[in-house]
Order: structure tokens, then C-alpha cells, then sequence
């Protein structure tokens, strides 16, 4: 920032701070706060649309403005609004006045921070290339799809760097000692190891994994470390697939600033996350990591104080060595890793160019156990290693910290401000002390005021009402997980988040249920309103109040609600958006066609173009694409669709020899860092405030089609299960009741009940011919026995033999008995005989059943 801008910034920050505090708490009329806080809203919405306020002297001007209507909403929330009703009252006002605060901090941290963004430019290597640092690339995996860990290997062999200064490894957790010597998991960590081993073979890369799987991720990189010796190290999770030119773009950095520990750069991800995805918003409207990567770090970038986020980083070794390599305290291994670097005096450096493709999670389940460990680990960093007690770090770094972790607390206040109206009408808690021309003059202003501002700070990336869509489908998810981290900080453990799942059909996803039930309960408030309305006159202001809050609260709620729906994912890979003139040539029949490429995969490639008839479905035709890096690729391929639109025809081609062909297939899709920055430009300017309305809209009416057809989907499968329930109760039932009453009528008959037994018993045949035979006991009771015995024909049902038994204490009995039953069974017989001569032998024989064990 030149000179006098900096100048202007601390004179304009000391004088309005102490302006603003002064004139926040001045008590005005409510008709002349109405007139000044709507008057302020008028001059927000004509400075944000006036391109010279862009400047920093321009962001301190309109970002001034917002924080006066701030002050002066919370100055009159504070003092008119908060009293003592009664304790469920209070409690109920108590957390939504939090709330406020905690959404109200960040966003005062988040004015201090995005005060002038740094647009850092890539500083270039020099032409000597012995002045090159060696470079160890990273690819750590634990449980990931092979297939992916081949893509991000692959690519990574064909980064633009000297090869005798570049070293790839494999780092698997999965194929470790212990996971190998596991009783379930062993067999699939051997083949792990056997295939990541063979792949890293044939690539002529490293292959690392480790004895035991300590410390997560932090762990796997700083066992690595240990068996490595480069100068950078480059960081890629494995599903991250980096582009030819990302040393290129940032290793200059570290020749430029020696006392440089990291070069962050954006995550880019080719497919849409499973929020855009079921409703339908990918490539229609910015991504929801394109504001942190495009608006917060470059932001963040300008009080150095960007951070590693754990891969498309580089990182010095010596840095990392001298704090004991990752950090592993936290489940956020990555900022708190960075924490400590800068707290050392070190700085860190953001590029703001996508160089890695990666892939978002699949489904809404896995979504949410990537976010919650994020919060986890942020709200970790805010427990264990409060930035604001750290000496080592500057002013700025403390507050840039302090407004990530802080931001984290979101779910509790989401939750709250989601249910906070319908408390008041359902159940008559009076959380918001206002009337509705309070309301009018003051909250609204500082709502509308906050819509303004944020377009003005991040409208390139992030449209109205989409950080409130994506904050409130997660709100009810995260809030176990704050309790979990505030009641415990050292309890959440690393989990890996799943990518490169398929998806065979449509179905709601099983987190639904909360998110449905607290919708339903919003709707069930709507006929209360009315019915209070009319019943409870004097209480018409506050329901006012809450109904315009429940509505907004709907109508988010209503677009969440296709969220939840899953759509199916078959496709063995993403389709990447693209765009450049490819040739289509079929040199044997003199065909050459020019067409505009609209995707790409590892699979094939969609294009459109002008429409003719000498192209058709199953032909073969060679197509030629040229990256902006002037790399020209020539490759073989099946037409599987060709169809007419208008004037233009749509095509869709195979790749063939796609096994052969894979690493030049891997450069074509992934190797362009171009064509992820044209992606991410598509929506650098925003449409008008009326065409997001109305494509919000549209997703509230996908979200409710989804979400009704959810609802009886599910409802149907809950049918199903109730059911199958009752069935298997009525069946067990009715099994339960016949084998009682069979056991009851067999019992009838029967004098006695055998017990079970078992032993080596002598049955006496023959004693004349001496035929005597070993057999088992089975059961015992007064009145006989059963035992198993090798089959022979000479003995049968009738038969009067003697049997020959050793009780425990060495005393033996030869006792006749009656053959009642002699039935065969392969090999052996099972016989049931009863004892003859009970009355002559009852001691004896009451002796061997009850008296022995």
C-alpha cells in the first residue's frame, strides 16, 4: 500500500473510532432514526455501485458508514431492549443478544481485515536454474480411492520444474505397519501397499508410509520429513491435482523474501459440492470457497497473516524443522501450524491463481464431517492456542486469526436466530423486545446495511443470501460439535473426509431429519400467528416482529431443503467446464471440422458446433485441442453422442487408447491452470439485485420439490420399515407362542426333564460275543438317556442292553436299559433309551443324574 494511503488509514481509523463511539450512543428520536438510518442505507447503496470507491480511502468511507449503523443498532439494542421478564424470558433474550454479538464481531473483525485486499503478483523465477531450491512433493492418502492417488502422481510428475532438483513421494497411511497387521483390515492394507508401491514404481516416484498411524496427517508429513532432505516441500492431498505451472508461480517467492515459510494458493474444485450439486447452482453462481480464497486470504494476505491450508501450499523445511515439523495439537493441523510460524516471525505469502483441482465431498453426511472438522479444529486454535495471548504475533495477524476462529461460533448463532421467532409464538418466549417501528428504524437499517456491505466486500464471489443458505444447513450439525470442543478442546480427533463416491440412484440423505423436523415446526408456528393474532391484540407489535423473522427464516429453510436431497453420481470421472476452439479430422474422408469445447474429463470431451451431416454416432474421429500454454494434444476418439439443436449440434466423444494415453489424457484435463482461473471469472460480475432474487427463488421452489419428494420418499420408506417391523414382531410372535405351546404339550407327556450331559459312556451289546461299543453321552434324565454312537446293525429300536457309566468321583454303574429310539445319521446313530428296573435301581440311578456335574 504506497505511503499515503497508509498514512490516510491510521489518521481516518483513530478519528472515526472515537467519532463513532461518541455518536453511536447519541440518543435520537425514533422518526429521526428512522430518517438517518435509511438515509445512511441510500448513500451505502449509491457508494457501492460508484467503481472509484473501490479504493482503499473509498473501502474506509462506505466500510465507516457500516459500522456506524452497527453501533448505533447495537447502542439501542443494548440499553431499550434488554430487561428481566422472567428467567426462561431472559435466558431466551440472553442467547439471542449473543448471538448478535458473535455474528456483529465478525463482522467488525471482518472490516478491519478486508480493509485493502493484496493482489500479490507472481514473482518470477531467474534464468540460471542452479539458483532452483530442491522441491520434495508431498501426496499424502490414507484411505482414498487408488485411481485418485494415480491422478494427482501422475500430474505431479509433469510439473514445469528441473527434474534433478524435484522429488515426488507417495505417503500412505493406509498401507501402514499397523494397518498391515490388522485383524479386519490387513488383507486390503497389504494390496493397498502392494498397488500404491507398484504405481509409485512405475512413475519413478518415492513411495513412504510409516510403522504406526500417529498424529493423523500432521504425522504422515513429518515421518516424510524424516527420510527427506529438499529445501521446499510442496503439499498435495492426493485428490488435489496440480497444474504444470504451480512451482513456476511460486517458488520465485522464496528467492525473493528469505524469511518466507509458506506460498498459499486457492483450492479449485471440479465438481460441484453436494449443496450446489441437488440444488442445481454449480457453475450458475459462485462457489462457496471462492470467497475465503478470493476475498479472505488475499485480505488476509495484506497483514501477513495468510495461512497453510493443508495442501497447494509451499512450505520451507528449515521453518517447519525448527518448530518440530506440522503441528498436531489441533485437528487443524494446517492453521495451526501457520500460527506458530508467524508467531516466530515469519511471514507467509498468498497467490491468487487456482493451481490444484480437487474434489469436493460427494454427499451431504461427508460435507458435514469436513465442516465440523473445521470448526473443530479453528475452535481448537481458539482454546489451546488463543492468538490474542500470543506475544510473537503482530496486531493484525492477532485480529486475522481471531476473525477465523471467531466466524466458527456461526452454528450456535444460526441455530438461535432459526428458532428464536417461533419460541416467541409457539410458546410465548419473549426473546426480542421491540415494536415494529423499533424494529423499522433500527434492526432493519443494520440488516439491510449488512446485505450492502457484503456485496461490496465479496459480491465477486459470494451473492446475497447464499452465506446465510449454506451457514443455516449446517448450523444444526455443528452445534454438538462446538459443545463437544468447548466442554472438551483435546477430544475431537482427525477424520479424513470420503471423495470419489458413486451414488446408484436419488435418495434423501439420512442427516435429513433434524433439518426436516425443525422446518416442520417452523410451519407449525404460521397457523399459531394467526390464531394469536387475534386472540393476544396486545401482543401484535412483537408477533409482527417474529413473523417477518420466521418468514425469512422459511424461505431460507425452504431453498436448504433440496440440500438434502442426493442425486445420483455414476460417472467414473468429473466432467471439468472448459472452453477453447478444438478441430475435429477425419484425414480419410477429408473432415476437418472446428468445434468449441464446452467439458472435459479423463473419459471424453463435450463440444458444440455448426451442424453437419458428415458426422454420426459410433464413428471414429481424431480430435486436436490446444491449451493456453500452446501445448497441442492429438487423440483418437468414439463419437457416443451426436443430436441436432437448432442450427448447432451438440457432440460427445470417448477417448480411445485411454489407458495408454492416461498421462497425456491427465496433462490435457488438469494441467492448465488458465482454464480453472476463466471458471472462476465467469462470475466476476455479478447479475443485478433482481436476477439473484430470482434465481434464489428458483432454488426455493427446487428446494421445496426436492424436499416434499424427500419428505415422501421418506415417508414411505418409514411405512416400509414400520412394516417390516410389525411383521417380524407378529412373526416372532406367533414362533414364540407355537414353541411355547409345543414345549408345553411335550412336557405334558413327559415324567421327567433331561438335562444335558455329555462323557464317554460303553453300551454292552453283546457280553456273550463281547461286542461292546464307544458312544457319547447327550442328555440325562431319571427316567433315561440319549447318546451318539458309531452306527452298526447290530443293535436296533426294542433292544435290551446294558450301558456302562463313570460318574466324576470314579464310581461306575452298569445299568440295562430299553432302546426306545435308534435312528442313523451318516456315519452315527442316535440313540434314546429308557432305564429298565427303575424301582430296583433308583438310588443308583437318582445318584448319576443329580449327583454328578
Amino acid at each position: 500500500m504506497p505511503a499515503v494511503s497508509s498514512i490516510l488509514l491510521a489518521l481516518s481509523l483513530g478519528v472515526l473510532t472515537i467519532g463513532f463511539v461518541y455518536l453511536g450512543q447519541v440518543r435520537l428520536s425514533l422518526d429521526e432514526q428512522l430518517l438517518l438510518g435509511w438515509g445512511l442505507i441510500g448513500v451505502m447503496m449509491l457508494l457501492n455501485a460508484i467503481k472509484s470507491m473501490k479504493t482503499p480511502l473509498g473501502r474506509i468511507i462506505f466500510l465507516s458508514l457500516t459500522l456506524f449503523v452497527y453501533l448505533r443498532y447495537m447502542s439501542w439494542r443494548t440499553t431499550d431492549t434488554l430487561f428481566f421478564l422472567g428467567p426462561l424470558d431472559f435466558a431466551g433474550m440472553a442467547l439471542v443478544y449473543v448471538a448478535e454479538l458473535q455474528v456483529g464481531g465478525v463482522s467488525l473483525l471482518n472490516m478491519f481485515v478486508n480493509l485493502w485486499p493484496l493482489n500479490r503478483p507472481i514473482a518470477p523465477l531467474p534464468p540460471d536454474e542452479s539458483l532452483y531450491p530442491s522441491i520434495d512433493i508431498f501426496i499424502p492418502t490414507y484411505n482414498e480411492p487408488e485411481d485418485i492417488v494415480r491422478v494427482t502422481a501422475t500430474a505431479a510428475t509433469q510439473i514445469d520444474y528441473p527434474k534433478d532438483k524435484l522429488k515426488i513421494y507417495i505417503l500412505d497411511d493406509g498401507g501402514t505397519e499397523q494397518r498391515r497387521s490388522h485383524l479386519v483390515h490387513g488383507a486390503a492394507a497389504w494390496q493397498r501397499f502392494r498397488n500404491l508401491n507398484a504405481l509409485a514404481d512405475s512413475l519413478g516416484i518415492g513411495y513412504l508410509t510409516r510403522a504406526r498411524n500417529e498424529h493423523a496427517k500432521a504425522g504422515n508429513i513429518n515421518s516424510a520429513m524424516r527420510h527427506t532432505n529438499s529445501e521446499l516441500i510442496l503439499i498435495l492431498d492426493c485428490d488435489h491435482v496440480p497444474t504444470v505451472d504451480i512451482l513456476r508461480n511460486t517458488v520465485g517467492l522464496f528467492l525473493k523474501d528469505p524469511n518466507l515459510f509458506l506460498v498459499q494458493t486457492p483450492h479449485f474444485f471440479v465438481n460441484p459440492d453436494p449443496i450446489e450439486r441437488n440444488l442445481g447452482s454449480f457453475g450458475r453462481a459462485p462457489s462457496e470457497n471462492e470467497m475465503f480464497y478470493r476475498g479472505a486470504h488475499p485480505a488476509m494476505d495484506l497483514w501477513n497473516a495468510s495461512f497453510f491450508c493443508g495442501s497447494a501450499a509451499l512450505l520451507k523445511r528449515s521453518a517447519l524443522e525448527e518448530v518440530g515439523g506440522v503441528c498436531g495439537e489441533t485437528i487443524t493441523e494446517d492453521a495451526e501450524t501457520a500460527l506458530t510460524l508467524h508467531s516466530k516471525g515469519y511471514n507467509s505469502a498468498f497467490i491468487d491463481r487456482p493451481m490444484v483441482c480437487g474434489l469436493s465431498p460427494d454427499t451431504f453426511g461427508d460435507f458435514i464431517v469436513q465442516r465440523s472438522r473445521w470448526c473443530q479444529g479453528m475452535l481448537q486454535i481458539c482454546f489451546l492456542k488463543n492468538p490474542v495471548k500470543n506475544r510473537g504475533l503482530s496486531l493484525p495477524q492477532k485480529i486475522c486469526y481471531t476473525s477465523v476462529y471467531f466466524f466458527w461460533f456461526f452454528g450456535f448463532s444460526r441455530f438461535i436466530f432459526f428458532v428464536a421467532p417461533t419460541m416467541f409464538i409457539l410458546f410465548g418466549l419473549q426473546v426480542y423486545n421491540a415494536s415494529s417501528d423499533q424494529v423499522l428504524a433500527y434492526a432493519a437499517p443494520n440488516l439491510v446495511a449488512s446485505f450492502i456491505a457484503s456485496d461490496y466486500l465479496f459480491g465477486r464471489f459470494r451473492w446475497p443470501l447464499y452465506s446465510e443458505l449454506y451457514e443455516s444447513v449446517q448450523a444444526i450439525f455443528l452445534v454438538p460439535a462446538i459443545a463437544g470442543v468447548v466442554n472438551a478442546p483435546r477430544r475431537p480427533t482427525f477424520l479424513v473426509t470420503p471423495k470419489g463416491q458413486t451414488m446408484d440412484e436419488d435418495f434423501l440423505s439420512p442427516m435429513a431429519g433434524p433439518f426436516y423436523v425443525m422446518f416442520g415446526i417452523m410451519l407449525a408456528a404460521l397457523p399459531v400467528f394467526v390464531f394469536k393474532w387475534f386472540e393476544y391484540p396486545a401482543f401484535r407489535d412483537a408477533l409482527t416482529v417474529c413473523l417477518f423473522w420466521l418468514l425469512l427464516n422459511l424461505s431460507i429453510a425452504l431453498a436448504s431443503l433440496g440440500a438434502f436431497w442426493e442425486k445420483r453420481q455414476i460417472r467414473r470421472h468429473y466432467r471439468a467446464w472448459a472452453r477453447g476452439t478444438i478441430k475435429l479430422i477425419d484425414e480419410t474422408r477429408g473432415i476437418e471440422l472446428s468445434a468449441e469445447l464446452t467439458d472435459l474429463s479423463l473419459s471424453g470431451l463435450g463440444a458444440k458446433l455448426p451442424w453437419s451431416d458428415r458426422l454420426a454416432k459410433g464413428e471414429c474421429i481424431t480430435v486436436e485441442v490446444t491449451n493456453s500454454l500452446g501445448k497441442r494434444f492429438v487423440l483418437p476418439t468414439k463419437i457416443l453422442r451426436y443430436f441436432k439443436q437448432g442450427n448447432t449440434a451438440l457432440l460427445g466423444v470417448s477417448f480411445l487408447e485411454e489407458e495408454e494415453r492416461f498421462a497425456e489424457l491427465v496433462q490435457l484435463v488438469y494441467g492448465d491452470s488458465q482454464r480453472w482461473e476463466d471458471f472462476w471469472q465467469m462470475h466476476e460480475k455479478p447479475p443485478s439485485s433482481l436476477k439473484i432474487a430470482l434465481h434464489f427463488v428458483r432454488m426455493g421452489m427446487t428446494g421445496a420439490k426436492f424436499g416434499f419428494r424427500g419428505f415422501i420418499d421418506a415417508l414411505i420408506r418409514w411405512m416400509k420399515q414400520l412394516l417390516q417391523f410389525f411383521y417380524w414382531l407378529l412373526s416372532n410372535v406367533t414362533l414364540a407362542l407355537a414353541a411355547i405351546g409345543a414345549f408345553w404339550r411335550k412336557n405334558q407327556g413327559r415324567r421327567h426333564y433331561r438335562a444335558w450331559a455329555q462323557g464317554k459312556v460303553n453300551l454292552v451289546v453283546d457280553e456273550i460275543r463281547g461286542i461292546t461299543l464307544t458312544a457319547e453321552l447327550t442328555d440325562l434324565s431319571p427316567s433315561g438317556l440319549g447318546v451318539k454312537v458309531p452306527w452298526t446293525p447290530h443293535i436296533g429300536r426294542g433292544d435290551t442292553i446294558a450301558i456302562e457309566l463313570t460318574d466324576r468321583y470314579g464310581k461306575k454303574s452298569v445299568l440295562p436299559i430299553e432302546i426306545l429310539r435308534y435312528s442313523r445319521q451318516g456315519d452315527f446313530a442316535i440313540v434314546g433309551a429308557r432305564f429298565v428296573e427303575k424301582e430296583l435301581r433308583l438310588t443308583e440311578i437318582a445318584r448319576l443324574v443329580y449327583g454328578s456335574n
